[in-house]
């Protein structure tokens, strides 16, 4: 009974941490049955202390579904993950795709990692990573680095899905490099305006991201939860 219950909990760990549960798995075949209830009861613990969130959100431009989001958050610890990716294919004059992903990393609270990806039309159009390092940001473009002064960042673009800012007035945008200011507008509304001059809103439902409105100078579009 135990061997099965351990099978089934190391299979669910190795989904967030892969690495750890291998290390666990070689351990219950070295030292046999005997330590089955301590690792059965680390394992116990370690998933009970992670926690994941789901959200998927459809992207609608004139009334059509043009792309799809999928956005997770894990908990694990004083470590939280938030992840999104995202696929739009649309007809604007010619076909457009684009697909995207981001990546960050929240340790105690503070931004300590952050990814950005993306290609539109089969051509890479940015691929970023931030990382910590004392009292500063390291931005890494291919073999070109980036001093960001701006740490700590304790709230980016990724955090707008999950956490409502009703007392954040800044935002990080990994895209743009820098802070952008957020406006309420109406309860539980809230613009923020891009460098590029464009700007979405940002409409919630007990605390979670329901719509976001996009208004850009050549179109508008909306990503909408998926209920």
């Amino acid at each position: 009974m135990i061997p099965t219950i351990l099978f089934f909990l190391l299979r669910r760990y190795k989904r967030h941490q892969p690495a750890k549960a291998e290390r666990i798995q070689q351990f219950i075949t070295k030292a046999g049955k005997a330590v089955f209830l301590i690792v059965l009861s680390t394992a116990i613990s370690a998933i009970a202390s992670s926690q994941e969130k789901k959200l998927e959100y459809q992207i609608i431009r004139n009334g059509n579904v043009v792309g799809d989001i999928l956005f997770t958050q894990n908990s694990t610890g004083n470590r939280t993950t938030l992840k999104m990716e995202s696929e739009v294919k649309t007809r604007f004059i010619f076909t457009f795709t684009a697909k995207a992903q981001e990546e960050t990393i929240y340790d105690n609270g503070i931004m300590t990692w952050s990814f950005i990806y993306r290609k539109m039309n089969g051509n890479e159009k940015a691929n970023k990573k931030t990382k910590a390092f004392g009292n500063s940001y390291t931005i890494f473009k291919g073999s070109k680095t980036e001093t960001l002064n701006k740490f700590p960042i304790r709230y980016n673009m990724l955090s707008l899905y999950t956490t409502e800012p009703a007392a954040i007035s800044q935002v990080y945008s990994d895209n743009f490099e820098q802070l952008l200011t957020i406006q309420k507008t109406a309860e539980h509304k809230y613009k923020i305006e891009l460098p590029d001059g464009n700007y979405n809103n940002y409409l919630y439902e007990n605390g979670i991201l329901n719509t976001i409105e996009i208004h850009h100078s050549l179109y508008s579009a909306s990503i909408q939860l998926k209920k």
